[in-house]
C-alpha cells in the first residue's frame, strides 16, 4: 500500500475566469461591450458625464439596488477617470464579474437612443 501517489497531483478546485456563455448570448455580450465602448468614449470627450455616474452608482448604493461589492467595484473603476486607457480596459474586461455588471451598468443615460442604435447597427 502506498500513502503517496507521486504521479498523481492534486487537481485544482479554482473555477475558471472565464465560464462558458450560452451561444444566445454571446451576441448581447457583443453588444454590451460595443454599447460601453460608446459609453466611455462619450464620457471621455464630456467629462461631466462621470459626476453624473457617480452621482447614480451612491443612489443606487443607498437603495440598496446593488451590494457593497458591486459599489466598490464601479467606484474603483471611476477613479480611474484620468486615465482612459486603464478605465477602458477596466471596463472591457471580459471576465465574468465584468461582463455581469456590465448588464446592469451604471453608465445609462450616457448615450441618447440615436447613438445607442447607431452603435447597434454598426456591429
Amino acid at each position: 500500500m502506498r500513502l503517496f501517489n507521486s504521479e498523481r497531483r492534486a487537481q485544482s478546485k479554482r473555477k475558471p475566469q472565464y465560464e462558458k456563455v450560452q451561444v444566445k448570448n454571446v451576441g448581447i455580450d457583443h453588444q454590451i461591450l460595443n454599447l460601453h465602448r460608446a459609453m466611455v468614449e462619450k464620457c471621455f470627450a464630456n467629462p461631466d458625464l462621470f459626476s453624473d455616474i457617480q452621482a447614480r452608482i451612491e443612489m443606487r448604493y443607498t437603495a440598496k439596488q446593488m451590494s457593497y461589492g458591486t459599489y466598490l467595484t464601479w467606484l474603483s473603476i471611476l477613479e480611474l477617470k484620468d486615465k482612459p486607457e486603464q478605465l477602458t480596459a477596466a471596463l472591457l474586461e471580459k471576465s465574468v464579474k465584468m461582463r455581469n455588471l456590465r448588464r446592469a451598468t451604471v453608465f445609462t443615460q450616457v448615450l441618447t437612443e440615436e447613438e445607442r442604435v447607431v452603435v447597434i447597427q454598426g456591429d
